[in-house]
């Protein structure tokens, strides 16, 4: 804990653990230990430097991760709380990601500029990705559109400002989320391995289909949503028409049941309605016939259908044998008796 930076930036991975809600404990001790060892290396390597420039640089990269932690984001459109956020998230990144580059390690003032450079990447290559992902969205959002329109700097009294020109805030209350800042931040702490980890974790350590890595960070990072996107919505359609299937399937069989017991209580038999089953050419048929004889059978008997019994009263001829009704066993038994034949 000697070293000048590691004071600063673990104060930044601590910050960023107690904002994080989604990326496991684990990768937070990684990324303490990674940067114990990289500054353990720093500090070897650079035996003479003396102690005032050692004091010195741990001042100035001291003041910047104090100023970083505490000064508010201006944000223009001012976007909802939730991107706020996580854009205060992605900028803490940003910072704890830069700190030890070799420039930064040979002139801590670069540390401001530098930090600003990689915020704007980041939301370059995330305005990008919805871009990509939003077919509403205008086609001049490209990457030299967001280049020009993405305004990443710091006022007089060190606060940070953030421009999005030309950008509306519906679109920007859209793009920015918590899984696409977690993404970018998977993406870019592992350096040239970083599209490679970004495709495990999403995707179960598999590839996806037609994806060239490589190129401009914010290009390769965007290509990779997209592919994403299209792959979840590929799978929800499969799942959206598997679901539209099973309810056709579960509504026939409804309706086939339903036809079956009015054609049996009707008074056919199971094997003459086996034998309509299999010789029809148009089972539509079979519907069409159960329902005339429904309707008989729930119909208001007359005056015609009916005797006066001593009383005067109106009661059913009983002397008209009703017809048998045929359950499910039944018919159950018959299949199963004309499999045993066969």
């Amino acid at each position: 804990m000697s070293n000048d930076l590691i004071v600063p930036e673990i104060l930044l991975i601590d910050k960023l653990e107690e904002m994080d809600n989604t990326l496991a404990p684990s990768v937070w001790e990684d990324l303490r230990e990674k940067a114990k060892h990289e500054l353990a290396t720093i500090e070897f390597q650079e035996k003479h430097i003396s102690e005032f420039v050692k004091a010195k640089r741990k001042m100035v990269i001291q003041d910047f991760v104090e100023k970083a932690i505490e000064k508010p984001m201006i944000i223009n459109p001012e976007p909802n709380d939730e991107v706020k956020k996580q854009l205060y998230r992605l900028h803490m990144y940003c910072c704890q990601r830069v700190i030890n580059k070799k420039e930064i390690r040979l002139n801590p003032l670069l540390l401001p500029s530098h930090a600003l450079m990689e915020m704007r990447l980041a939301l370059t290559a995330i305005m990008i990705s919805y871009r990509l992902i939003t077919p509403s969205c205008p086609y001049r959002w490209d990457r030299s559109f967001f280049e020009k329109n993405i305004i990443v700097d710091k006022n007089q009294d060190g606060d940070i400002i953030m421009n999005f020109k030309n950008v509306d805030v519906n679109s920007l209350n859209n793009a920015i989320n918590d899984e696409i800042v977690t993404d970018w931040m998977i993406y870019r702490t592992y350096d040239g391995a970083g599209i490679k980890t970004l495709m495990d974790t999403k995707n179960n350590l598999m590839e996806l289909p037609n994806y060239e890595r490589g190129g401009h960070p914010a290009a390769e990072f965007s290509r990779f949503q997209r592919k994403w996107k299209e792959k979840v919505n590929k799978k929800e359609e499969i799942r959206n028409d598997a679901l539209d299937l099973e309810f056709r399937k579960t509504l026939i069989q409804s309706v086939a049941q339903q036809t079956a017991t009015e054609l049996l209580s009707s008074g056919i038999s199971p094997a003459e309605l086996l034998e309509k089953i299999c010789t029809s050419k148009n089972l539509s048929s079979l519907m069409e016939q159960a329902k005339p004889l429904a309707n008989n059978r729930n119909a208001t008997p007359t005056l015609s259908d009916h005797k006066k019994d001593r009383a005067g009263f109106i009661r059913p001829q009983t002397n008209k044998a009703l017809p048998k009704q045929k359950d499910q066993s039944e018919i159950e038994d018959y299949i199963d008796e004309l499999l045993d034949e066969e």
